[in-house]
């Protein structure tokens, strides 16, 4: 009968010293886990960094060319929409402000490029990621500044240049493309 409690007791021993085995496999597995999805968080944000840099070295080229600006723009902007794509599933990795900065980037230098289509694609993508609009040092809207440029044969767009926050330099052009287009 003793020996009966022995072999009892010895098996709920060894169940639990296996347990405890088990919760600490586990332990180490969430731990490497978490060191894994550290480094691949850190090696994105690593890639977009150097991505971004790469864009802006080709935009900053085509600012200062003449000769062949526009496809040194077309490729500034094509870099930094990879460069948003690469981040696409994990957006929290950089933060919101700097990438809405990045992608805007991606419109201008496809509107200095001539490329309205691939422009107004990207800024559709723009206002469907982002809720917020980037302000201009002169006050003037970012989202408002483009859809008046990409919009600009739209016959309704005409009458709100005094309604929406355009730059002086955006609003004086449509006034300008106004006028010679009814004459």
């Amino acid at each position: 009968m003793i020996k009966s409690y022995r072999n009892i007791i010895f098996i709920a021993l060894s169940s639990f010293s296996l347990a405890s085995c088990n919760i600490s496999t586990n332990s180490q597995s969430a731990k490497i886990q978490n060191s894994i999805d550290y480094s691949k968080v850190n090696s994105l944000y690593r890639t977009y960094n150097k991505c971004i840099d790469n864009g802006k070295n080709f935009d900053e080229l085509a600012s200062k060319r003449n000769t062949a600006a526009n496809s040194l723009y077309n490729k500034s902007a094509k870099i930094l929409t990879d460069c948003e794509n690469l981040i696409k599933e994990n957006p929290y990795v950089i933060d919101e402000n700097e990438r809405m900065r990045n992608f805007a980037l991606t419109i201008q230098n496809y509107i200095k490029a001539g490329n309205l289509i691939q422009a107004s694609i990207n800024f559709k993508d723009f206002q469907n990621t982002f809720n917020n609009d980037l302000i201009y040092d002169d006050g003037s809207s970012f989202t408002e500044n483009i859809s008046s440029i990409l919009e600009y044969k739209n016959a309704n767009i005409s009458g709100k240049f005094a309604l929406i926050n355009n730059s002086k330099i955006i609003r004086t052009e449509m006034k300008r493309i106004n006028y010679w287009s009814k004459n």
